[in-house]
């Protein structure tokens, strides 16, 4: 009986849709925050023009390489109460964020030096088509669900 007990109250406190669906609102408001700091740091990189000839592709690698730092912090601090170590889930993160740098620098090239899209509308483009994307990689894998602060401590006084 007492164990059907704790597996009741670990299911409440489980990383459920519900839950998921909350955090995905969280993420994004923060990361609209998150999303103006790299829409700034991109839009400065662009005008200094540090790769003659490619800028919007420098200007994206490198503005979404210090929003990688930038975000994970601001999601540490803010979206997700976690257990999980800083530096383990920096690392993960850094991880997930550097797959997904190395596509959608790919598109970015490949539209706006190919097909001659409008660098501003690549951007937008990858910033919303990966959004749902980012937050499920990051969620799982740089911020696991079973180290979520409030599921340690309901887990910690059920037994």
């Amino acid at each position: 009986m007492e164990r059907l007990v704790l597996h009741e109250k670990n299911q409440s406190k489980s990383w459920n849709t519900s839950i998921m669906m909350s955090e995905f609102v969280k993420f994004s408001l923060i990361g609209v925050i998150n999303t103006a700091f790299a829409w700034v740091l991109y839009e400065i990189l662009y005008v200094l023009n540090v790769w003659p000839g490619h800028a919007a592709v420098a200007a994206w690698s490198i503005s979404c390489a210090i929003g990688m730092v930038e975000s994970h912090y601001v999601h540490y601090k803010f979206t997700f109460k976690s257990s999980f170590p800083y530096r383990r889930s920096l690392y993960r993160a850094i991880i997930v964020y550097a797959g997904q740098l190395i596509v959608t620098t790919w598109i970015t090239y490949t539209l706006v030096e190919g097909y001659g899209v409008h660098h501003r509308l690549v951007w937008l483009f990858n910033t919303c088509v990966f959004g749902f994307f980012n937050f499920l990689m990051i969620r799982l894998i740089a911020f696991p669900p079973e180290y979520d602060l409030n599921r340690v401590k309901s887990s910690a006084s059920v037994i």
